[in-house]
């Protein structure tokens, strides 16, 4: 079952980038969470830390395409240690503000400068597109990010609520910012399987240029935005209405469980289902899940069926990066892959606003139920611009030992649809 992760995992310098990055985007599930708790214990409000996210991961999605075009332009060491820094800096202005009681709009301020964090998730993904030759291959590594990002999403939350609630409301926020820190360290010492900047006679960006396929995708990943952030204020909300605030971060682990064990799995098969079709599948069981999930009446039941419900979400996060890598040149993944982080994150966003405020004026299964229809929505939008994702990463008539896909060809070997992937 682990023979093809073990195979790419061998590959000069990938074990030593993989690890670095997993340790650099750990503000990717624990940031977020503790911003939300820090501001919830000190100012006594699940609107107001909802609101607060939300305006944090709507600038973060907002600098995603920028940043991921300076990485993709000028290299990612040039790019991310500025944007390390500046992400540094509104981190200790957010501790500061919040823990000396300081009015929101300096919270605003805090989370707005912390946004820049750069393609955190992409950096990885786009060594191994620079490294790898085959399409199996890199289905293969990019399930297996997907299935990183769940041990982040496992342990993250679980650890951002412990340090919160037992040690010190914003220890969740300086241990995220130092483990980025550590880990951009490593990563980007590595210059060996650092993609190489983009020439500037390569060819343009995609600017607005945007591939249908990438746009159907995005809408994809904005419902699933909004299902993470609605659910992680309501986990919390619904814990603390039992009495048992301190497990909400286990909680939320073993739906990441769940999804680190689905994505483990599925990285592990070389799938002949389409790709439109595995996504369809794949929203549909979130949509069965979350629906399910939204009627839970205690923490134990709540687990067992986000454990359930979180087997389909990396496997659904990982189709959408395929689809990105396969309509995409190669020195344009990063910011390919960053349209979908836009979706994520206004998606993330809105949920956790939302959630906050029917959490404070209704109650937590009113967010979970924001969570369900979240899925559903996305399960509509699946099947709605199936044909659209169809087009663009499939092409009839072409064998399955025929060319790569577009995203391993060079700059100025344009291809305008890519070829029939061997693994599917």
């Amino acid at each position: 079952m682990l023979a093809p992760y073990r195979s790419i995992l061998s590959r000069p310098g990938a074990k030593a980038f993989a690890f670095a990055g997993l340790l650099s985007r750990l503000p990717m599930s624990m940031f977020n969470i503790s911003f939300i708790l820090m501001v919830q214990i000190e100012y006594d409000s699940y609107e107001m830390a909802g609101r607060v996210a939300a305006i944090g991961i709507l600038c973060w999605a907002l600098q995603t395409v920028p940043t991921s075009r300076l990485a993709d332009r000028f290299g990612q060491r040039a790019a991310m240690i500025p944007l390390a820094l500046i992400h540094t800096v509104g981190a200790t202005l957010g501790i500061w503000a919040a823990v000396n009681g300081q009015p929101e709009w300096m919270l605003w301020i805090a989370v707005i400068l912390a946004s820049f964090q750069g393609p955190l998730g992409s950096l990885t993904r786009a060594r191994w597109s620079h490294m790898l030759d085959s399409d199996e291959d890199i289905h293969t590594a990019f399930a297996l990010e997907g299935a990183l990002d769940e041990v982040l999403f496992i342990s993250g939350p679980a650890l951002a609520t412990i340090l919160a609630t037992t040690v010190w409301p914003a220890a969740g926020i300086v241990v995220s910012t130092s483990a980025m820190l550590i880990g951009l360290a490593i990563l980007l010492s590595q210059r060996s399987t650092e993609p190489p900047p983009r020439a500037v006679d390569s060819g343009s960006s995609l600017g607005l240029k945007v591939p249908p396929a990438i746009i159907a995708v995005t809408f994809v990943a904005l419902g699933l935005g909004v299902m993470f952030g609605a659910l992680d204020i309501s986990v919390v909300a619904f814990s603390e209405e039992l009495g048992h605030k301190g497990w909400s971060g286990l909680v939320l682990g073993v739906i990441a469980f769940g999804s680190f064990a689905g994505g483990l799995y599925y990285g592990t098969r070389h799938w002949k289902t389409p790709l439109w079709k595995r996504l369809i599948i794949g929203t549909v069981m979130l949509a069965v899940g979350m629906t399910v999930l939204s009627f839970s009446t205690n923490l134990i039941m709540l687990a067992c069926i986000g454990f359930v419900a979180g087997i389909a979400i990396a496997p659904t996060l990982t189709n959408c990066d395929t689809v990105a890598q396969r309509v995409v040149r190669r020195d344009q993944i990063t910011e390919g892959m960053g349209w979908l982080r836009i979706g994520q994150g206004v998606g993330v966003s809105f949920g956790a606003w939302a959630g906050g405020y029917l959490v404070d004026h209704i109650d937590a299964q009113a967010g979970f139920f924001l969570a369900a229809g979240a899925a559903i929505a996305m399960f509509g939008i699946s099947v709605l611009t199936a044909p659209v994702v169809r087009r663009g990463t499939e092409r009839p008539g072409v064998k399955e030992d025929d060319p790569e896909p577009l995203s391993m060809h060079g700059a100025d070997d344009w291809v305008e649809t890519p070829p029939f992937p061997p693994n599917v």
